[in-house]
């Protein structure tokens, strides 16, 4: 039997699938008022104490979004956390992976000083990078399962090209931070490397691939990020 609680998780389902367009440009807003509330002092440090909540209002939205749940999603959500916060444990501890870095104040929480929401957003940006090239890339000339792989490592080298854009962000706003203040290019080899087994396992996965969110959070990344850094560029 069914709970309440069961009940009114998929009345909020529907109520956010329903409302797509308004969610969508919520989250649009929400990263364009964090590009302007992070850039400018005044309200620089209460937009950095809002971080979490920006991370973890994205992942709930792009949860809620999903068309239908099933045992292969929730096994990618999991793994991908599990593999992306353990890695980064690893990553701290030994120094061999990304490099020298280590996690400062503003992502909240830490586990091994590691900060729970890195998990969270291993989940986010694996999804929404290989969902939109799951859906708008095709290889026509090659078997469904040389095409999967293809999209697996198109989908990983754009989420090192998201992270180059992350970094600088990241290091202003004590995200994290590099030894020497250098971020070394073994931490984008290291991403490729962790991001592409999870890309596999997406586009492997069989979960019912329907996310209408899914675009727009990834629009409202690329914005943010790359807004961010074009206004360091210019501005210093």
């Amino acid at each position: 039997m069914k709970s309440k609680a069961f009940y009114l998780l998929e009345s909020v389902r529907y109520f956010v699938q329903d409302n797509i367009n308004f969610f969508n440009g919520l989250i649009l807003v929400m990263y364009f008022a964090g590009l302007l509330g992070l850039w400018f002092e005044p309200t620089r440090q209460l937009f950095e104490m809002a971080t979490p909540f920006n991370l973890i209002t994205s992942i709930v939205l792009l949860f809620l979004a999903q068309r239908k749940y099933s045992s292969s999603f929730w096994i990618f959500v999991s793994v991908t956390f599990l593999v992306g916060f353990f890695i980064e444990v690893i990553g701290v501890k030994t120094e061999v992976i990304f490099g020298t870095y280590s996690y400062g104040k503003t992502l909240g929480f830490k586990v091994l000083e590691v900060p729970l929401l890195i998990g969270v957003n291993w989940i986010m940006i694996t999804f929404i990078v290989n969902y939109f090239i799951s859906t708008y890339f095709s290889f026509f000339l090659f078997t469904s399962k040389i095409t999967l792989f293809l999209k697996a490592i198109i989908s990983a080298i754009l989420m090192v090209m998201i992270d180059y854009l992350i970094e600088p962000v990241a290091i202003k706003h004590d995200f994290w931070s590099w030894a020497g203040g250098n971020i070394p290019l073994q931490n984008y080899i290291g991403w490729f490397l962790v991001a592409l087994p999870l890309c596999v396992l997406f586009q492997y996965s069989r979960f019912e691939k329907i996310n209408k969110f899914a675009y727009y959070l990834l629009l409202a990344q690329l914005l943010f990020f790359g807004g961010y850094n074009l206004l360091i560029y210019f501005f210093g």
